[in-house]
């Protein structure tokens, strides 16, 4: 079972530092509610441009002895990474990331950072803006997460000490350097910087965590850890081409400046989406 999701624990724990930090986004603009409603309804995208996109995506690999292994599975994984998104017509370009980024822009220009323990934990309390007094009890809630991905930076942080030493380790060399698993993880990332929630968020939405032949994780669940592939639904496809385009899904995102929380909690409200109990 991946162990990445946000779990009531640690989502509570981002409500309260983020509301003492005065972080959590507000609207640029203010709609009505029928427009707010319209907005965020997904029954409907609006016209979709599906022709190819192409998104660029920086790596950078933090420059610690943890991080060393990186250097030698990621070229076997990323190729992986490339041909998924393919098949959605989304062309992914890896370009070397240096330790400052670049022009990251969302839709455009993303970034990977793989880190040190030490590192991630500092860029995490950073990214969520979480205030020293709640640092302890954050890292505690979020002992068991491998990575975040942060919409509003285009980055991905990897903790990949801490992934190695549970998914990669515990299998035989052969079995648990598989560079499939690398690829399934950074596959899931990007799908959160392209504009997706999870698969498990809602019991009553139209993704599935398993593909319809029963085996195949939908590539947005938490059941990535298998060495096997992964798989997608038309629907996604069709959102993430939106979020690209810069149609309806982007648009949702950028009315609340690309916070993950209230994005969720709009989508709950105006799709009638249940949580699961």
């Amino acid at each position: 079972m991946w162990k990445k999701i946000f779990s009531p624990s640690l989502l509570g724990l981002l409500f309260l530092a983020i509301s003492v930090t005065g972080a959590r986004s507000t609207p640029a603009e203010i709609l009505s509610p029928a427009q707010e409603a319209a907005l965020f309804s997904l029954a409907d995208l609006g016209p979709l441009d599906l022709s190819p996109k192409r998104v660029i995506v920086e790596i950078y690999a933090y420059p610690h002895p943890e991080v060393a292994p990186f250097n030698t599975l990621f070229p076997q994984a990323w190729p992986l990474v490339q041909a998924f998104y393919a098949k959605m017509g989304v062309l992914l370009e890896m370009v070397p990331g240096k330790a400052s980024p670049g022009s990251l822009a969302p839709t455009k220009r993303l970034r990977l950072e793989a880190l040190s323990h030490k590192e991630w934990l500092e860029r995490t309390f950073r990214a969520f803006q979480i205030a020293p007094p709640f640092r302890s009890r954050f890292q505690a809630v979020c002992q068991d997460k491998y990575a975040f991905a942060h919409l509003n930076l285009s980055t991905i942080h990897l903790d990949f000490k801490h992934y190695q030493k549970d998914i990669l380790s515990l299998r035989t060399k052969e079995a648990g350097y598989n560079p499939q698993k690398l690829a399934n993880l950074i596959i899931h990332e990007l799908g959160h910087l392209l504009g997706l929630y999870h698969a498990h968020e809602f019991v009553n939405d139209r993704i599935p965590e398993m593909l319809p032949d029963g085996k195949t994780p939908d590539f947005m669940s938490h059941y990535l850890t298998q060495p096997g592939s992964l798989g997608f639904v038309d629907f996604q496809k069709r959102l993430i081409h939106s979020y690209l385009s810069g149609g309806k899904v982007f648009q949702q995102h950028s009315y609340v400046d690309f916070d993950p929380l209230r994005y969720l909690e709009l989508l709950k409200r105006y799709n009638n989406f249940k949580e699961p109990n």
